[in-house]
């Protein structure tokens, strides 16, 4: 399984990978999700592409985050799409978050901040090969998180906020329904929220203090947690005092004591300024799972034992839902609007079964790898995979959907190294 794996997001990875000189000059080296639909460079995305790469060529994956870094600007904001070869075509312009609706090479967006933990996932790979890559981005990654806290959580709770629904990566998740209403991503009024952005110069703090079309979402800010603590290591900060050890711990502090239901035993996103919780049962609810011990474990059992192992809910034959099988909002099929709404997403397998592993469920976790891995033999790196019949959805060739070898070649090594 692992060398067809390896085989597969190989093929895949080289076949979108895209490089040159934009138009001002700038090299870029990235690997774009999917050739046909998706062209441009996406920040998670990237983060994900440069993990696989890392396993296969490593001076490619330093590449992949020297590009995304390299679309940052001086303020410290990374975007969540830098367009390096060609700008988007006057039909899909108005919709991405950009400062102008023509001639912006970015947006002024953000997506979940996996940047600083993939890169210190990159630099352990290229130790040998370029040992001075760890420490090269040191003062951007640090404007990065600087960013985030002053611009994104301006109150200081130790929860950065979002905008719009994709800035989590989880565009149409049925949990923003009831936050954005006909304002959501996949409604025809999401361009009126753009432009309201526009009009305000992306000032997310004034933006709060005055609306409440945003959330404090529970998977951004694991990521934000995992990140955080990340650059910590990566600075050489004192675990106990450093600045973004502490605010790690800070971050994963507010998740428990704000996010965390002890009715139901899952995570809520926040929203709006009454910071009110959204009651339904995505996999992001699950995803502090990855912060591992940091969380205790009861409430990462109450998360494994309730809801990742009841088959009423999210243990699928394919995969892990995106949503709940029990919520009526769960819709697995495919739709062009709508896929995060019940598909199984490898990137979800990937931040979860870890901690399935570490809680003595590796049976479980080596189901659900086994079964995502007979559906990607059967119809392809797909960007998400029906969670009943293992269908391959959306597009083809999804390069973040090789994750999944990488997550196959971690369980082997640890397996391998087990006494």
């Amino acid at each position: 399984m692992l060398e067809r794996l390896k085989a597969a997001s190989e093929r895949v990875l080289r076949a979108n990978w895209r490089e040159g000189l934009r138009s001002d000059g700038t090299p870029y080296a990235y690997t774009c999700p999917s050739a046909r639909r998706y062209k441009h460079q996406w920040y998670w995305d990237s983060c994900f592409h440069a993990i696989v790469w890392a396993r296969i060529e490593p001076w490619r994956a330093r590449e992949e985050l020297r590009t995304l870094v390299r679309a940052g600007r001086s303020d410290g904001l990374i975007p969540h799409t830098a367009f390096w070869g060609e700008s988007p075509r006057w039909r899909r312009a108005p919709f991405y978050a950009t400062e102008a609706m023509r001639g912006s090479r970015t947006t002024a967006t953000i997506q979940t901040p996996l940047l600083a933990f993939a890169w210190e996932r990159v630099a352990a790979a290229s130790a040998q090969e370029d040992p001075g890559f760890a420490n090269e981005a040191l003062g951007m990654l640090t404007a990065h998180h600087e960013w985030l806290a002053r611009e994104r959580d301006p109150d200081g709770s130790g929860l950065i906020s979002i905008l719009l629904p994709d800035e989590s990566g989880l565009d149409d998740s049925p949990k923003y329904d009831g936050v954005y209403g006909r304002l959501a991503h996949d409604r025809p009024g999401h361009f009126v929220l753009i432009d309201r952005h526009r009009r305000n110069g992306w000032d997310a703090p004034a933006f709060m203090s005055v609306s409440d079309l945003h959330v404090k979402d529970v998977l951004v800010n694991v990521a934000y947690a995992l990140s955080g603590a990340a650059l910590s290591r990566l600075l050489g900060e004192s675990e106990r005092s450093g600045v973004h050890a502490v605010r790690a711990r800070r971050t994963i502090a507010a998740l428990l004591e704000r996010c965390w239901d002890e009715r139901t035993g899952l995570f809520s996103d926040l929203a709006g300024r009454s910071q009110r919780r959204v009651p339904i049962s995505t996999w992001s609810a699950l995803s502090p799972l990855a912060l591992g011990a940091a969380i205790g474990e009861g409430v990462r059992r109450r998360l494994i034992d309730e809801h990742l192992l009841d088959p009423a809910r999210y243990r699928a034959p394919y995969g892990i839902p995106s949503v709940s099988m029990d919520e009526p909002a769960f819709n697995p099929g495919w739709d062009r609007f709508r896929t995060w709404r019940g598909p199984s997403w490898v990137n979800t397998a990937w931040l979860l079964v870890p901690g399935l592993d570490a809680l003595g469920h590796r049976a479980e976790g080596d189901r659900i790898v086994a079964a995502l891995a007979e559906a990607a033999g059967r119809d392809g790196l797909r960007e998400y995979y029906h969670p009943l019949t293992g269908d391959g959805l959306g597009a083809r060739d999804f390069a973040f959907s090789s994750l999944l070898y990488d997550l196959a070649a971690e369980r082997a090594g640890r397996l391998a190294s087990a006494p």
